[in-house]
């Protein structure tokens, strides 16, 4: 069965695609994920890709494997994907910084920082229904504190 590159337009078998092991592994690492990090996942491959070169299929495997060995949450790394894909894009859009990735620090400060903010979120749990609540400033400080002294 002939498929055609949605990029390139060109035209191979499909038992190709199956030959090569890594890209079978790949495929099928996507293929288990959900939909809202397999995508994420695939952006974020591609930043390691060069201008001019494609990059090999090992090569896809491992960053894969390495971005999604850095938490045991599925959800917060499709999400930390996520926000490292558009930050890195608003990035190269300005013209800031158009080099390819090399390693996973970047992803790995963002990993951290979205656990950190979920665990901080987990730890001030309110009951369903409930607001959580500003201390006052300012004017209503003041008038708070005059209310308690007229009722003492």
């Amino acid at each position: 069965m002939d498929i055609r590159c949605p990029c390139c337009h060109s035209t191979f078998a499909l038992e190709h695609v199956t030959e090569d092991e890594s890209l079978r592994e790949f495929m099928a690492i996507l293929a288990d994920l959900p939909r809202d990090v397999s995508r994420p996942l695939v952006a974020y491959v591609g930043l390691f890709r060069g201008k001019t070169r494609a990059m090999a299929y090992e090569r896809q495997l491992r960053v894969a494997r390495e971005a999604l060995a850095l938490a045991t949450d599925t959800n917060l790394v499709g999400a930390a994907l996520s926000d490292t894909v558009e930050a890195i894009r608003v990035k190269r859009d300005t013209g800031e910084d158009t080099r390819p990735l090399r390693n996973h620090n970047y992803l790995k400060r963002v990993v951290e920082s979205l656990g950190a903010r979920a665990a901080a979120g987990q730890a001030v749990a309110l009951p369903v229904g409930e607001a959580p609540r500003k201390a006052p400033k300012g004017v209503m400080a003041a008038l708070q504190a005059m209310d308690r002294g007229r009722q003492s």
